[in-house]
């Protein structure tokens, strides 16, 4: 399933949604006079993340690939993704270029930190460095362009609704989702590994765009409030 989120952005996505069980895995695709992807999706879903990528820039070349976190659920497609793009530069934190050396060795790699601002056509990101939220090697990626943070695991849900937005999922079922999230993958963490979540929210920030769950427009800063107020910082 793909979705717009702007005339340049895309999600593309695979939702479940069961009556048990409401769940889903995003990947972003942004196209112009650069096409950049950001993470990828399970390597059982890399066939229709390849066709959802061709379709939208058929015979261009893929500029980037950004890597917020290398856990297979986001990394999974990313061999057969440059199997078909070879040569495409990855941008990650160093943590995150270590776990995927096992699998690709002899990828274009290039390290970000906190801070650190990249321009891909005429596409300007910035990065913070999210360790322990929930691995060490996360990160999340600002489009300063559209005002657009592609959180990867931070500010997910147990979620999910086709097309993948909260325009129209109930406020408080969706807090209830995140809150689920927020404890079963960040709840270990330590204050100080918590405590970025404030950096991140001080971020101009219009669109979350995170790795599960559904895209937040509408509910922007009632879930950064959640965040807030479970991390008491």
């Amino acid at each position: 399933m793909k979705y717009l989120i702007t005339n340049q952005c895309r999600a593309i996505a695979k939702t479940i949604i069961k009556p048990d069980k409401e769940f889903s895995f995003l990947s972003y695709l942004i196209t112009g006079s650069a096409n950049i992807l950001i993470d990828t999706l399970p390597e059982r879903f890399a066939p229709m993340l390849l066709e959802e990528i061709e379709y939208a820039i058929s015979k261009k070349r893929l500029d980037a690939i950004i890597m917020n976190h290398s856990e297979e659920d986001h990394s999974g497609a990313l061999p057969a993704v440059l199997k078909a793009y070879p040569q495409t530069p990855i941008y990650c934190t160093e943590n995150c270029q270590k776990r995927l050396l096992s699998i690709l060795p002899d990828a274009d790699y290039h390290i970000l930190k906190t801070g650190d601002a990249i321009e891909i056509g005429e596409q300007r990101f910035t990065f913070v460095e999210t360790p322990g939220l929930h691995w060490d090697d996360n990160m999340v990626t600002f489009w300063e362009n559209e005002k657009i943070l592609f959180s990867n695991d931070l500010f997910g849900q147990y979620a999910a609704a086709e097309p993948p937005i909260d325009r129209d999922y109930p406020l408080e079922r969706l807090l209830d989702a995140a809150e689920d999230y927020y404890k079963k993958v960040f709840s270990a963490a330590s204050n100080h590994e918590k405590s970025v979540i404030n950096k991140v929210g001080k971020l101009p920030v219009q669109i979350i765009a995170p790795g599960h769950g559904l895209i937040l427009k509408y509910s922007v800063s009632n879930i950064l409030r959640l965040y807030q107020e479970k991390i008491k910082l």
